[in-house]
């Protein structure tokens, strides 16, 4: 059972949607996209007809994850592309691990 409070859990959602947003704004910045990171869903694909990231973007995320981050995205680790949510989960489960 768990012993968190209110307070502890609103914290925590706060810690998850500021790192959305800085996430998001990271990328927007990154790619040089002409969009507020408040239009882009936290559920919205990476690639194809989501913010149409290719391999090259991708280097440059990955690069940017490392760097800002300190967490180590390698080849394996594709299922962390597939939405802001996604690369987020990973980086906060890699900086637990840490």
């Amino acid at each position: 059972m768990s012993t968190a409070t209110f307070e502890d859990i609103r914290t925590q959602a706060e810690a998850r949607l500021g790192k959305n947003m800085k996430v998001k704004s990271m990328i927007i910045n990154r790619l040089g996209l002409d969009v507020e990171p408040a239009v882009v869903s936290d559920n919205q694909p990476l690639f194809g007809r989501g913010l149409e990231m290719d391999s090259l973007d991708t280097l440059e995320i990955v690069v940017m994850v490392n760097n800002e981050f300190d967490v180590l995205i390698s080849d394996d680790d594709f299922e962390a592309f597939g939405s802001i949510n996604a690369l987020v989960d990973f980086i906060e489960d890699r900086e637990t691990a840490a």
